[in-house]
Parts: structure tokens; C-alpha cells; sequence
């Protein structure tokens, strides 16, 4: 490999940890469009930022067995396609059911993504010492881009609408895929045996307790006080009914009835 081919895998490397952070947060600033443009709910407003999470949370755990399945390249290419493909349904979408679809694949593709452009970038070091520092780097290069989510997703928003917010992934996504492909070197496989069943077990299980933990606030956690909560604010909702619907030469009695 050389030094241009070394710098352009670092580069892309960098660019997919920036990407895949900054959209766990740059959505945050598009909510009041959203509600406006698409006529949101709060509910539906809360998944267009919790889909994302929900899906990369539940993808990551396989993920590295996927990367070295596929080999980091093609892991890559796969999961950058993905984020791509499904940024450009978020910028298109005319619809919050279509939009939050979309998002929680995006999230697929982005846990993807992140580990095989870990190992492409530390592929490309020529020592432990280069190595430590390419991880550095990638590791800096995600926190920057979920600190500076907000900051860009507010430009994007001033100066056009919510949809240049996701439209922006397929500007940078795009070439960074057709470079990938056509120059981006191949590494090798692992020789394990990608266990398909035991990996969508543990998606599965991940994904629910995530899906538990941003909807148990909302919806309320399975306990004797939340469950009496619910009933009591039931009898007092209905007695309010019938008081207001009940008529005004209803006797004492007929009213202890309803």
C-alpha cells in the first residue's frame, strides 16, 4: 500500500467516525421543523432521534463478526451504502412513519460501519506506536462529531430546512463509496464461522432493552405504583366524564350509580 493509499484510508476512516457520531445528534435541532413540516407527534418526534440509537445499539454487538466476515473493506462498503442509501430516504421522506423507518436502518449500517473503518485505519499503520495513534485519532474524530451535531445540524437548518440536514450524509457519502470501491485495498477474512442464529439472539435482546430503557419514561415502568397510578388517574378521568355529562335533575342516587 502506499502513502497516498495509507492517508486516503485514514482520511475515509476519520470522516465515517465523524459521520456516524454527529448524526446521534444533529437530528436534535430539525424536531421543530419536523413537527411542522410533517405534522409530528411528540412520540413520532422522540423515535426520529431514538430509532437511530436503537438500531446501532442492537447492530453493534454483531458487527465485528460481520467486519471480519466480510472482510474490513467490504464491511465498509456495505455499511457505508447502507447510511447512504437510507440518508437519502430521510431527505426525501414526506412522511414521519417513512422518515423513522429510515433512521433506524441508517443506524444499522452506521454500527456497520464504525468497526471495519477502526480496522481499515489501523491496517494502514506501519508500527504500534503509528497504530496507538490512528486509534487516537479515530476516537477523537466521533467525539467531535457528536459535539459539533448540534452546531452544523443548526447551520444546516438556518440556512436551508431539516432535509439538507440528512442530505449532506449522501453529498459526502457518495464519493467516499466509489473511492472505497475502486481503491480502497482488500484485507483479509477471519476463518471463524459467522453464527447468524446466536448474533440475531443477541440483536434481538439488545434491542429490546434499549427499546425498555427510551420507552420506559414515556410509557411507564411495569411496577404496583405505576400500575395504581394509571388506574387512579382512569377512575378520576371518568368520574370527570359523568360528572359533566351527567343531567341536572339527576337524583343523589342515580348519580352514586353512574
Amino acid at each position: 500500500m502506499t502513502i497516498e493509499h495509507r492517508r486516503g484510508v485514514v482520511v475515509l476512516a476519520l470522516i465515517a467516525a465523524f459521520m456516524i457520531f454527529v448524526d446521534g445528534t444533529i437530528v436534535n435541532l430539525t424536531l421543530a421543523q419536523l413537527a411542522s413540516h410533517l405534522h409530528a407527534s411528540r412520540s413520532e418526534l422522540e423515535w426520529a432521534v431514538n430509532a437511530y440509537t436503537l438500531s446501532f445499539a442492537a447492530v453493534m454487538l454483531g458487527a465485528g463478526a460481520i467486519t471480519d466476515a466480510l472482510g474490513a473493506k467490504w464491511a465498509f462498503v456495505a455499511g457505508l451504502l447502507v447510511f447512504t442509501a437510507f440518508s437519502a430516504v430521510c431527505a426525501f421522506a414526506t412522511s414521519m412513519l417513512v422518515l423513522n423507518f429510515a433512521r433506524l436502518v441508517q443506524g444499522a449500517g452506521s454500527a456497520l460501519l464504525l468497526p471495519s473503518a477502526l480496522v481499515l485505519a489501523t491496517a494502514s499503520a506501519t508500527d504500534e506506536q503509528a497504530r496507538n495513534r490512528l486509534v487516537g485519532w479515530w476516537a477523537a474524530a466521533g467525539g467531535v462529531g457528536m459535539a459539533a451535531g448540534p452546531l452544523l445540524g443548526g447551520a444546516l437548518v438556518a440556512l436551508a430546512n431539516w432535509r439538507a440536514v440528512f442530505a449532506v450524509n449522501v453529498v459526502i457519502g457518495i464519493p467516499a463509496a466509489l473511492w472505497s470501491i475502486r481503491s480502497m485495498p482488500t484485507t483479509a477474512r477471519g476463518s471463524r464461522r459467522l453464527d447468524v442464529v446466536g448474533m440475531g439472539c443477541a440483536t434481538a435482546l439488545i434491542g429490546g432493552l434499549v427499546f425498555a430503557l427510551i420507552q420506559g419514561p414515556a410509557q411507564g415502568w411495569l411496577s404496583p405504583r405505576s400500575r395504581h397510578r394509571r388506574r387512579a388517574d382512569g377512575h378520576r378521568a371518568r368520574r370527570l366524564h359523568l360528572g359533566r355529562t351527567v343531567r341536572p335533575g339527576t337524583s343523589p342516587a342515580a348519580r352514586r350509580l353512574l
